[in-house]
């Protein structure tokens, strides 16, 4: 029993070091996003392992969406955008990262976002003022929602509004995360509610985040939005 124990211990090792062995040859650019990996039999005797070792591996990547096997083509490596988002979600929530942890990195994320879109509006860019449109309808929903005390609608308002500037800033890889950290940011959003009496405070605040974006300068449309951050941190008892 033990032997057998030892044995499956040391072939999951091999395959792990196999997984890092393909991933410097990714890191390295030796390789790279639509190139054809080796075949297994030319990475088995590459790495010195057997080739049941690579198929294991490749199949793990494959289910990350790292690379794609295709019949009689070979294995390619993937671009970015077929990365399973299923790996980051469990990476957060098998994680020790605190709501701490988690503001940050979303605070991080669309700030540089906001500060895009401020610089698209105040260029004039059709597709900015097309956001702003959107931004708009939220609003207007946000104060629907807050005038009929419906926290549930409004905490579901309140992530698309900062889903569509996150959307905006036209960064694939953000957008995958904010869309991962849905179930994080309902809880934020809620526990951030409940130090709110009045929920209109929730809706005007956004409000003037989009009334900075249309009338402000550039400078002033991300400070405002920094002063967003700050009150919810504040909030929330991060600060």
């Amino acid at each position: 029993m033990q032997e057998k124990q030892e044995q499956t211990i040391s072939r999951q090792t091999v395959v792990a070091q196999v997984m890092s062995r393909v991933k410097n040859l990714i890191a390295s650019g030796e390789f790279g996003p639509g190139q054809r990996l080796p075949t297994e039999q030319e990475l088995a005797r590459q790495f010195g392992v057997g080739r049941s070792s690579i198929r294991e591996a490749m199949k793990v990547f494959q289910h990350l969406g790292v690379v794609q096997s295709k019949a009689a083509k070979g294995t390619f490596v993937q671009d970015r955008a077929n990365i399973s988002v299923e790996a980051i979600t469990w990476a957060l929530l098998l994680g020790d990262d605190d709501l701490k942890d988690v503001f940050d990195l979303r605070q991080a994320i669309e700030s540089i976002c906001f500060n895009r879109l401020a610089g698209d509006v105040e260029r004039g860019d059709a597709e900015s003022r097309r956001v702003l449109d959107r931004l708009n309808e939220v609003v207007q929903d946000m104060r629907h929602a807050a005038s009929v005390r419906d926290s549930a609608a409004l905490v579901d308002l309140d992530y698309r509004f900062h889903e569509t500037i996150i959307e905006a800033g036209g960064n694939r890889l953000f957008i995958a995360i904010y869309h991962t950290l849905q179930a994080f940011m309902h809880r934020e959003i809620e526990a951030s509610y409940t130090r709110i009496t009045d929920l209109a405070a929730v809706a005007e605040d956004h409000g003037e985040i989009l009334a900075a974006l249309t009338s402000s300068p550039r400078a002033g449309a991300v400070d405002r939005h920094n002063k967003h951050f700050e009150r919810t941190q504040s909030l929330l008892g991060l600060g």
